[in-house]
């Protein structure tokens, strides 16, 4: 269920094809260094008295010019963007982990849930059938004049509860096929799950328990990643204020429509442009100072990402533990209703307790035992949490 699970989760595929683009963005950000090249070609018409006596002359010329050109020095931004072009690609990499996670548990609780559900229900049918039988009987009995009219009301009121308690029972196995359906896209469920065994070794204690989700939890992981790129954007920022040092290889040709223009000629050569900006204008100033306030803001985020996900820790490490004790309590409870139940039974036998006793019984044992399976699927589950926020 949950290799389907990410298999058809559309929010997993949606991240990769943003993991690709991110990729992409790797190779486009060291553009700045790269070799541009253009052709230009400029048409010129000028109308000229060279001699001062009203005749104008029109002469039209035609520049076309090759270049080739590339920073030698471009103060660093291709540096930056391409070790921030590294970072988002990491940054996008855990966010399909975390998604894949996500996944993961949502796929465990819907699973769980069915077999809670389907287990549930059978309980209930049972008691039902049982409180069905009682009732014929009764109404036999009532025939022949052993019971009142009011034992037979009291059976008919059991029955309508079992009743009950199967519809929403039902219920609630339909609302949970139906969204483990949706997650898995199975077509169909089997009528009667097992209970996942999980080989996850929990770690002995709480305090080791937070220790090692501070370490790898792939929460803080995103957010040491965005502090890193905005602090990295504030680098990218300042080398627009740095020297640059450009290399241009240059090729024209101009010609005139005037047959004896001196003004035809070919050319070609080199350019070394250096360039330097001598002082921040104010947008640049607010540029960096606005990156300078969202590189605080990710350092106070990853604050509280660990603060949240030691709590997180805490309370999942003590969900676990309050969930085994939950679990041997439920043993313990299904085992002591099944020893009052055999107990009334024997008496019923001896006509101390009625039959209505040993329903009422019966139910009780029902009861431990749904409250048994529900705390096994709780602990599973809580393993499971535990190991997503290790």
């Amino acid at each position: 269920s949950i290799h389907e699970a990410l298999k058809n989760s559309l929010e997993l595929k949606a991240q990769n094809y943003k993991l690709a683009a991110t990729k992409n963005s790797l190779e486009e950000s060291g553009s700045s260094k790269d070799w541009s090249n253009s052709f230009t070609t400029t048409f010129n018409s000028t109308n000229k008295d060279s001699n001062s006596q009203g005749t104008f002359n029109n002469e039209e010329t035609t520049t076309s010019t090759i270049s080739l050109s590339k920073n030698i020095f471009d103060g660093g931004e291709a540096y930056e963007k391409i070790s921030i072009a590294k970072e988002n690609i990491k940054l996008e990499q855990y966010n399909l982990n975390i998604i894949e996670q996500k996944i993961i548990l949502n796929s465990i609780r819907a699973y769980l849930n069915v077999y809670i559900d389907q287990s549930v229900v059978s309980l209930r049918k049972k008691s039902l059938d049982r409180f069905k039988e009682n009732v014929d009987a009764t109404e036999l009995k009532l025939q022949a004049g052993t019971v009142t009219p009011t034992t037979l009301a009291e059976a008919q009121s059991k029955l309508a509860k079992a009743q009950y308690d199967l519809v929403l029972s039902s219920g609630n196995l339909e609302k949970s096929i139906s969204n483990f359906k949706s997650i898995t896209k199975f077509k169909s469920i089997p009528n009667k799950l097992s209970l996942p065994i999980s080989t996850f070794i929990i770690p002995a204690t709480k305090n080791k328990t937070v220790k090692i989700a501070l370490e790898n939890n792939l929460d803080i992981i995103v957010a040491k990643l965005k502090k890193n790129i905005a602090e990295k954007n504030v680098a990218l920022k300042e080398t627009n204020n740095r020297p640059t040092f450009n290399l241009e290889f240059f090729g024209k040709d101009s010609e005139s429509s005037l047959n004896t223009s001196s003004t035809d000629y070919q050319s070609y050569g080199v350019n070394l442009t250096f360039k330097t900006p001598l002082f921040y204008n104010s947008s640049s100033k607010a540029s960096l100072k606005k990156l300078d306030n969202l590189s605080i803001a990710s350092s106070i985020e990853l604050f509280e990402k660990q603060r949240q996900v030691e709590l997180s820790a805490i309370s999942s490490f003590q969900n676990y533990k309050s969930a085994i004790a939950k679990t041997k309590a439920s043993k313990s409870e299904k085992k002591s209703s099944l020893l009052a139940l055999n107990g009334i039974k024997k008496e019923s036998e001896f006509g101390i307790r009625t039959i209505l006793d040993v329903l009422d019984a019966e139910v009780e044992f029902l009861n431990a035992s749904s409250n048994l399976i529900q705390s096994q699927a709780d602990e599973i589950f809580s393993v499971y949490k535990i190991k997503s926020i290790l």
